[in-house]
């Protein structure tokens, strides 16, 4: 393209010359030789020039003809020279020919110069170039629509967050949020622990799943994980982060920053494994999964003296948000083109904000639950913000209707306790407190599975919900 557009200038300027040069003939028309000569293209019009000069050379040759006729003795011969006699009159004609034939010859030139005027129509084909750059944005849609499932959309998933997705990266961190013992992990592959706050699979595990990526998501500190997985996805997540930096330092957990360094050791990787090009292609087509938000509340805000009333309670908000929005904007730059904002459950009604701070009539902290919403409501106008922006898409899966749903009427999703989680009492063990404590008979029938935690019954739910979200972003 630019080899194309250095030659249109160099035509524009030879245009350029050329008009000059004549104009600059035309002055000096009675010396039209040497204004000529200069000009390249005088060798292609030297033919048309002669043709001119012999219809005005026409009058010399007929005196040639003369002397031939006398000698055969015609009759017509002795009249022609006289009607030939005034050929005397033609020199004068010549003589005023001469001066419009000084115009005509930059006449003739300058129609070789509205032909070589034709570099106009590559400014023509200028124009649509840009419409062609402007190709770039719609493509990337076109791909993703061909699909007529999930699958083909979306083939890589990278999850950022707490402990709601973290497969187990706080194995390899000195920290005492950690869940590599049973009884979790009761009803994962295997029945083995794997650091996953759960019984079995988190949401991001069945949503890769279904999807057919992969069978779970492997953590990135993981030291078992190989190269090839790299490409069909990893979580950075650290149970215990948020957000704010403050709220990771408590539990000496991974801050949200962090996980953005790995996400770019991540992207690295995937250049030297499969190249610049397809490493990124292979990111701008992932999904980012982003869910964070409750250790914020919990560790940071309610555990210090922010909680100053609603005032309070609205710079926080803002504070997360704004952070969030940050996070956002670096992911973008490291390629990230598809954002799914996972968002705050009814943390009044978790079973360790009932036990500690339950003061309404359904046992859960209105409080609390009126922090989350709110927070949830500034988390769908980032999500909305970022789908006016060129070539991103966002989606948020609203966790909070489907779990208060759950709550309210536990029959409706198969469920029979929905207050206390199934290890120990359920009602304050996490952690390292539900270590070797009994569980429930059945799991499946709770919505929690400690105090804090979801079972895989509960992903489940927001499982569903992502899947719908997946197919809008890929769309």
């Amino acid at each position: 393209m630019r080899g194309f557009t250095l030659a249109v200038v160099a035509a524009l300027l030879l245009v350029a010359e050329l008009h000059c040069a004549g104009t600059a003939a035309a002055p000096a028309a009675e010396a039209s030789a040497p204004p000529e000569t200069p000009q390249p293209e005088a060798p292609l019009q030297a033919p048309q020039p002669p043709r001119h000069a012999a219809a005005a050379a026409a009058p010399p040759p007929p005196p040639r003809r003369r002397p031939h006729g006398s000698p055969h003795g015609r009759a017509p011969s002795p009249a022609a020279p006289r009607r030939q006699d005034p050929p005397p009159l033609p020199p004068p004609r010549p003589s005023a020919p001469p001066r419009p034939d000084p115009p005509s010859p930059p006449r003739q030139v300058v129609p070789p110069q509205d032909p070589v005027d034709p570099p106009s129509p590559p400014q023509q084909v200028v124009p649509p170039q840009d419409p062609v750059e402007a190709a770039p944005l719609p493509p990337p849609p076109p791909p993703s629509a061909r699909p007529n499932n999930y699958t083909g959309g979306c083939a890589t998933i990278l999850v950022f967050g707490d402990s709601t997705v973290d497969p187990g990266n706080n194995n390899r961190l000195r920290t005492t949020a950690k869940a590599n013992f049973p009884p979790y992990g009761l009803n994962f592959y295997g029945r083995r622990p794997t650091g996953r706050f759960c019984n079995g699979r988190l949401a991001t595990d069945m949503l890769a799943d279904k999807l057919g990526i992969v069978r779970t998501i492997p953590g990135f500190l993981d030291p078992t994980l190989k190269l090839g997985q790299l490409r069909k996805g990893v979580s950075f997540a650290s149970a215990g982060s948020g957000y704010d930096d403050i709220t990771a330092s408590t539990l000496n957990a991974l801050p949200f920053r962090r996980q953005l360094w790995h996400f770019w050791h991540y992207k690295l990787l995937l250049r030297a494994l499969h190249g610049p090009r397809r490493a990124e292609r292979l990111v701008n087509r992932a999904t980012l999964v982003i869910s964070a938000g409750t250790n914020d509340m919990l560790l940071n805000y309610i555990a210090s003296n922010r909680s100053a009333g609603p005032v309070g309670m609205l710079r926080y908000e803002n504070n997360l948000i704004t952070r969030l929005g940050n996070y956002t904007q670096m992911m973008r730059l490291l390629g990230g083109r598809r954002f799914v904002f996972v968002g705050l459950p009814p943390i009044g009604c978790l079973p360790i904000a009932r036990t500690l701070l339950g003061r309404g009539p359904d046992g859960c902290d209105s409080n609390l639950n009126q922090l989350a919403a709110s927070f949830n409501s500034r988390l769908i106008q980032l999500s909305n913000f970022i789908n006016y922006q060129p070539r991103l898409r966002s989606a948020y899966i609203d966790t909070y209707t489907i779990i208060q749903a759950a709550t309210d009427n536990p029959q409706s999703y198969g469920l029979s306790e929905v207050t206390r989680g199934c290890c120990g009492s359920g009602m304050i063990e996490v952690g390292q407190t539900c270590r070797g404590r009994r569980t429930c008979p059945d799991p499946s029938k709770y919505l929690y599975w400690d105090a804090v935690h979801p079972t895989e019954t509960t992903n489940q739910l927001i499982t569903n919900l992502m899947l719908d979200s997946i197919a809008g972003i890929y769309s």
